[in-house]
């Protein structure tokens, strides 16, 4: 029983000091299969792409509110909301009642204007005729060439005048400036439109939309990753497909309230699909950088306190890092490691812990 005893009370004592390295010596590696398990992950240094996510509203590419060109009764609207017109379609007419009686006088005036001016011009040969023979004095031809000036510049004003009452005529009629669609009518026939009125002139509003825009914000903390020619994908509310295009117009202006800038992106619209008003959703892809990369699996913490676990002699070791989130789920890596640096990551249900000896598995290394 005495020998029993005393060999169990020196066997530990045996075995401690068959793991324990001599003075001066390096510490022996855990032997296969005492380390907890391991595998490990390395930093990777790679181009990332991080998009810019912005919203915004579709907008025409050009809207406008005609209205009419003369004064008078709207007698006639020839389009209804929804037409399309082609540029030089005819889209509604004021009264022309008066207004072919104006190039009516201005033809009168214009006839007697020249008759006046031809009768002018014969006095003037005749008085002129008459001086030379020394009948009529300087001061009468002085007279004959004076009048026939003011009577050509009589000519002169009636053509004007006549050009101006037949422009008034045609402008009675008016038409769309280029094609697009009505997608509003003020007014019906019968009302009376004067066109020297600030607000509310208008009979029809058109907008082209076989371009359209679609006008996004995104945080102003994005400014120096987007630009001109930054290439983008719209999504449109109501419509189940994507759109590609790329930034047409950076706004100078920062709005400083919502401390955001403005993007319009221009989309084709052949067949007028889409419309301005929608709700518009834009993802920018700015130029990819260069980036320290690691797996989301291998960083602990939250927060602001986040780490990693790295082998230090078979031993694990905690080591502070600042990391950000990219949008494959990875993150990046911005301090606390290098690339090519490798860091663990537990296998099986052993956890990490600082102090803990590990054995790395065989193969078991990821990139």
């Amino acid at each position: 029983m005495r020998r029993r005893s005393l060999g169990s009370m020196l066997a530990p004592a045996l075995v401690w000091l068959s793991c324990t390295a001599a003075p001066g010596e390096a510490p022996e590696e855990a032997p296969e299969g005492k380390g907890v398990p391991v595998g490990l992950v390395e930093v990777t240094q790679r181009e990332v792409v991080e998009p810019i996510l912005g919203t915004g509203t579709i907008a025409a590419h050009k809207t406008t509110d005609v209205g009419p060109r003369v004064d008078g009764i709207i007698e006639e609207i020839f389009v209804r909301v929804g037409d399309r017109v082609e540029a030089g379609d005819p889209l509604f007419c004021t009264r022309d009642v008066d207004y072919r009686i104006r190039v009516d006088e201005a033809l009168h005036a214009l006839r007697l204007a020249k008759a006046e001016a031809e009768k002018a011009a014969r006095d003037r040969e005749r008085v002129e005729q008459l001086h030379a023979r020394g009948v009529a004095s300087s001061e009468q031809t002085e007279d004959t060439r004076t009048a026939e000036t003011i009577a050509k510049a009589r000519l002169g004003a009636a053509r004007t005048a006549l050009a101006r009452a037949r422009q008034e005529l045609d402008d009675t009629v008016v038409r769309a400036p280029y094609a697009a669609a009505v997608t509003r009518r003020q007014i019906d026939e019968g009302v009376m439109m004067r066109t020297m009125l600030m607000g509310g002139s208008a009979v029809v509003q058109l907008m082209k939309l076989d371009i359209v825009a679609a006008i996004v914000t995104i945080p102003e903390i994005h400014l120096g990753r987007v630009g001109v020619g930054t290439p983008a994908r719209v999504r449109i509310d109501g419509i189940d497909r994507e759109f590609e295009s790329e930034v047409l117009i950076l706004n100078d202006r920062v709005d400083p309230a919502a401390r955001s800038i403005e993007l319009r992106i221009p989309i084709r619209n052949p067949d007028l699909e889409i419309k301005a008003g929608l709700f518009a959703r834009a993802e920018l892809l700015p130029p990819a950088r260069t980036a320290l990369v690691l797996d989301a699996d291998a960083v602990r913490g939250v927060g602001g306190d986040r780490y990693v676990y790295v082998s230090e002699e078979g031993v694990a070791q905690r080591r502070a890092v600042e990391v950000r989130p990219l949008p494959d789920g990875s993150l990046e890596i911005e301090r606390g490691l290098a690339a090519g640096q490798r860091v663990l990551v537990p296998r099986g249900e052993t956890a990490l812990a600082a102090g803990l000896r590990v054995a790395v598995q065989d193969g078991d290394v990821a990139l």
